[in-house]
């Protein structure tokens, strides 16, 4: 069945290797060539409702089970009245590709030359004029270099820009397990991922190539199958946000909804600091303190006059059951800020760290182990590094996090033995136990000065008012869903850190008001550490496709 991917439903996520697994488990039980019949079908029928006044269809179709797949699909759409042509890429000539092809897309093949879909082999020359192009030229199966020829043909595909472009299981040129372009990458408008979902398409540096996301798990159910692998990770939606957000009890006080205590803002930098303590305050907390670090700060926000200004000394000093610290906005990486840090790590309350707290962290000090006092925990800790902070934190490099981003984020959670969420596109949730989330809401909107210090006071807040690390889930998901909701109503500008709060707010109002919201007796279906059970959206092709 297909499944449009959005931010509204969860999904599993499964790396190259489980979907090998899967894949070979399901064809022992079917008849020959079943699932790439069956994966064929699927494009043809996305192809039929995404793209109905599409007449011309070029398949771009590679020398191997990718290739067989939009293979299939030509004979398909061709016997459906569609104008379908086969543009072969993999060989000097037609007999040399044909003969490159594995069992299952040779027979693809001869169901093409059945259907007498029109096949040419590719050449340096221009695409043939088209309405729609299908991209079946590589698939999970990459692996070093792309052949020149390859290379052209899609630095040709992406020159064109009077024709939609939908990709076969995968933008071709991207690695499906950590979303890394090669030498050169399709940029597709719709992407038809086939079997189950992949990081690749989730998360990195090129996954936004692959446009909307759909998929197809081609009948092939692995999560019956206790055999067959687990995903390797969860994309996280709407369904698995709204049992993460606290109720708002008739009976509720400010002293039972949790404090949330902000350490930071060292001299020039006290708007980090504060911008946190907003955010914490908007979503619900109960108190805001702030303890700022600048000696001239001031002793009210003018703006959110509710803050509560006090010495970061006497928040560290306060005591408190339903308080969660966040330390590190604006905080510097000087003495009084590395001492406020390692007392801050000897509290026994949930403790959120961001920014200069991770600076500090990954800064070797002969003095004081930091890292030490971190990995003694045992309350509930959160890191929210960037890229470069991960790096650091790990000795790597930027490039090394983002060439596997879900490997980075789980070796910072083993490592720390906390909670990691990792920023970026798609951005990455890991808890200690390793599981992992990959946030389905989010866009460029979010690259700002001062939103991940929004996005620290939310998951305070919110950890504060449930006592449970798993609604940081719920805070990475209503971060990029207010972005989202911004782009849709105003555009691709305009949105600041400042106003983020708001649009987070208006999105947990939406969540709250839809018709699957949990009933108060529901149940936390994350317990922390443990992957909740997937769901994935199905829809019927013949029907909706929206």
């Amino acid at each position: 069945m297909l499944a449009r991917i959005g931010s509204l439903h969860a999904a599993p996520v499964y790396g190259v290797d489980a979907l090998r697994r899967i894949e070979t488990a399901a064809a022992l039980d079917l008849p020959p060539h079943s699932l790439m019949q069956r994966a064929g079908a699927a494009v043809a029928r996305l192809t039929q409702a995404v793209f109905p006044h599409a007449r011309r269809i070029v398949v771009l179709a590679g020398a191997g089970n990718n290739g067989g797949d939009g293979l299939v699909a030509a004979a398909l759409l061709q016997r459906a009245g569609r104008d379908v042509s086969i543009l072969a890429c993999g060989g000097d000539t037609l007999n040399d590709w044909a003969s490159r092809l594995p069992t299952d897309a040779a027979w693809a093949w001869t169901q093409a030359q059945a259907a007498q879909v029109r096949c040419a082999v590719a050449d340096q020359g221009d695409l043939p004029t088209a309405d729609l192009y299908l991209d079946a030229l590589l698939g999970i199966g990459l692996r070093g270099g792309v052949r020149a020829q390859t290379i052209h043909l899609i630095h040709s595909l992406n020159a064109r820009h009077d024709a939609a472009v939908l990709s076969v299981d995968l933008p071709s040129g991207i690695d499906a397990q950590t979303g890394v372009a090669q030498e050169a990458c399709v940029r597709a408008n719709t992407t038809l991922s086939l079997l189950g979902l992949k990081p690749g398409l989730c998360t990195g540096p090129a996954a936004h190539l692959c446009g909307d996301l759909w998929l197809d798990d081609l009948d092939v159910h692995p999560a019956a199958e206790g055999s067959l692998p687990a995903p390797d990770a969860t994309w996280l939606g709407a369904d698995l946000i709204r049992p993460l957000l606290p109720d708002l009890a008739r009976a509720a006080h400010k002293g039972k909804r949790g404090d949330v205590r902000v350490i930071g803002g060292a001299t020039g930098m006290a708007g980090a600091a504060l911008l946190a303590a907003r955010a914490a305050a908007h979503l619900g907390a109960g108190r805001v303190f702030v303890g700022l670090l600048d000696a001239h700060a001031p002793t009210v926000d003018q703006q959110a006059p509710e803050l509560m200004l006090r010495s970061a000394a006497a928040l560290l000093d306060a005591s408190g059951d339903r308080a969660c610290l966040l330390i590190g906005p604006g905080a510097g990486i000087d003495d009084p800020a590395r001492a406020c840090l390692a007392r801050t790590l000897a509290s026994s309350n949930p403790l959120v760290l961001d920014a200069d707290a991770l600076n500090l962290l990954a800064m070797p000090d002969p003095s004081l182990d930091l890292q030490g006092l971190l990995r003694q925990r045992r309350a509930i800790t959160v890191l929210t590094p960037h890229p470069l902070e991960a790096a650091r934190l790990l000795g790597a490099t930027v490039q090394a996090v983002e060439s596997d981003r879900l490997r980075a984020a789980r070796d910072l959670a083993a490592r720390f033995a906390c909670w990691i969420v990792l920023k970026g596109r798609g951005t990455i949730i890991a808890s200690p136990q390793r599981d992992v989330w990959i946030n389905a809401t989010g866009n460029g909107l979010l690259a700002t000065a001062g939103s991940g210090d929004v996005l620290a006071g939310s998951a305070a807040a919110l950890i504060a008012a449930t006592g449970q690390a798993s609604s940081v889930l719920a805070a990475v998901w209503l971060h990029g869903q207010a972005a989202d909701q911004y782009a849709a109503q105003r555009g691709p500008c305009g949105l600041t850190a400042a106003q983020l709060p708001r649009w987070m707010a208006a999105s947990w109002a939406d969540l709250a008001a839809a018709p699957e919201s949990r009933t108060r007796s529901s149940p936390n279906p994350i317990g922390d550490g443990q992957t909740p059970p997937p769901k994935t959206l199905r829809v019927d092709a013949q029907t909706d496709f929206c």
